[in-house]
């Protein structure tokens, strides 16, 4: 699979930035952000923007994104050290790209993984250059069959999943017309939250992450096996887990699983850092549509005597009751630099405990990416992010399109994923990398969305690149009847199976 691209081009905001607001302060936190790429991923089917040509969703997106950064202007800014951003409206990269000889729909319907994926993104979210290339690239990649691929990288030292919520809500209801006067209002307050009182006497070390041959596999729960889960991990103290804590408890437990089993048997300490939005959690809160990364952790600890899955839901619940209950406090008062000194200290200091596996959370199940990324194209048909492949023992949760699923990105080293991805609890709730089509019960709207997008081909006009379009979708049509019939089949043969099982012991009590 081979992507081309087609030509990139700078985007400025649509008006210039006043000159009062020409320098944008970073936060304490985001001055100790690393320095990569928030990525996001966007997937859009041809019969959501068939009456659009690909020029004019590129016209269309280049204009709005354009209006959108006058809103955002420090994204169109450059790092002028580490405490500030220029904001003298470079700009940010746009570029136009197109993959040939593959369909939305067969990309889609065939095992993912990140290799793949990193294709539709601008550039490497692990990329050095988060500090010196432009704070905010976009690519559109165009399928044969007029299917995109929209994929953005915000520099993490400006931007955390929140903000890039923030600027996908606001481009798309740009995008659909909206007055940006009639958005909800940007704050651009964050340093005032997190300062730094004296940038001249500012030192602290930076976190080495340690960089290992990992594996990032695919994990989806629907929302019956959550339930499941839930009941499974609920306990006298925690008797309703939310599904970010049993599903995080799971992963969690069988990762310790794998390397226990690699160690001869001997588990070795576990810590994990569940990172949190902190806009949410402080008290008094901050502002929603506050830019910066305002991201912090809790800590959860586990040993050997609190393996079960109910202990490590507890551990999480009481992790983040206890956050709420004692730094959201502090860091909505006088100690908020001290509480992120405090966090950035330990982490070092785990990083480099040999005894100690640190593992990492991020939770993007409270971003409705789905309802809110309209770009006039229709809502995305999957949602996806770049999970980091070269940081060891991290998670990335995310919503499902429909109902109360989600999806897992879970990266270990090579030795432990071999044992992870056979462990029978995991898979007991978890599926492994099923195809996007077919994951969400949208198998039906997939066929009648590849039939329409089909017929529209083979009507059109009869050059070359519509007869290819025509052969492309009409493949995919059939391969997706052929998948939903099989495992219509295969669902039908499960339950005659579990109806004979069931007669049988039924014959043998009698």
């Amino acid at each position: 699979m081979k992507i081309e691209i087609i030509r990139r081009e700078i985007i400025k905001p649509s008006t210039p930035t006043p000159n009062d607001f020409k320098k944008f302060n970073l936060s304490l936190l985001n001055q100790l952000a690393p320095p990569v790429y928030t990525s996001l991923l966007l997937f859009y089917p041809r019969n959501n923007n068939d009456h659009l040509t690909t020029y004019q969703i590129h016209q269309q997106l280049k204009k709005s994104v354009s209006k959108t950064l006058t809103r955002f202007f420090p994204l169109a800014g450059r790092i002028e050290s580490s405490f500030s951003i220029e904001c003298h409206d470079y700009g940010a990269h746009y570029t136009e790209a197109r993959i040939h000889y593959t369909t939305l729909f067969s990309f889609l319907q065939q095992p993912l993984d990140l290799e793949k994926i990193q294709l539709f993104l601008p550039i490497e979210s692990n990329s050095p250059k988060a500090v010196s290339m432009p704070l905010l690239l976009v690519q559109l990649t165009s399928f044969e069959c007029g299917g995109v691929a929209l994929g953005m990288c915000m520099s993490h030292k400006l931007a955390d999943a929140a903000m890039m919520f923030m600027f996908v809500r606001d481009w798309a209801a740009i995008t659909l017309g909206n007055p940006p006067e009639q958005l909800p209002v940007i704050n651009f307050n964050a340093a005032s939250y997190f300062p730094v009182k004296d940038p001249a006497s500012f030192q602290l070390p930076a976190l080495i992450f340690k960089r290992a041959k990992c594996v990032t596999k695919r994990y989806l729960f629907d929302a019956k096996k959550i339930a499941s889960l839930k009941a499974k991990a609920s306990s006298v103290s925690v008797q309703k887990p939310t599904r970010t804590e049993a599903i995080t408890a799971l992963i969690w437990r069988c990762a310790m699983n794998a390397s226990s089993r690699l160690n001869k048997g001997v588990a070795k300490h576990s810590v994990m850092h569940h990172f949190v939005n902190l806009r949410r959690i402080v008290e008094p809160p901050i502002s929603e549509n506050t830019l910066g990364s305002l991201v912090l952790y809790f800590s959860t600890h586990a040993d050997q005597s609190k393996v079960e899955l109910q202990d490590l839901a507890a551990e999480f619940n009481k992790g983040i009751q206890e956050f709420r209950g004692r730094e959201a406090k502090r860091i909505g008062g006088d100690e908020a630099v001290k509480v992120v000194y405090e966090k950035r200290k330990e982490r070092r200091e785990l990083m480099n405990k040999d005894d100690t596996n640190l593992f990492s959370c991020t939770s993007l199940c409270n971003f409705n990416f789905y309802e809110h990324a309209d770009f006039g194209l229709g809502k995305p048909i999957w949602m996806t992010v770049d999970s980091g492949a070269s940081l060891n023992n991290n998670i990335i949760l995310s919503n499902m399109r429909e109902g109360y699923g989600v999806e897992a990105w879970v990266t270990l080293s090579e030795k432990e994923m071999a044992i992870f991805e056979a462990d029978p609890e995991l898979l007991s709730f978890a599926s492994s990398n099923p195809s996007v089509l077919i994951r969400h019960g949208i198998a039906v709207a997939t066929i009648v969305i590849l039939a329409g997008a089909t017929m529209a081909a083979i009507t059109g006009s009869g050059d070359r690149s519509k007869t290819l379009r025509s052969t492309l979708l009409i493949r995919d049509f059939i391969i997706v009847v052929v998948e939903v019939s099989y495992n219509c089949l295969m669902s039908v043969f499960a339950y005659s199976i579990k109806c004979s099982n069931v007669l049988d012991v039924t014959a043998d009590e009698k």
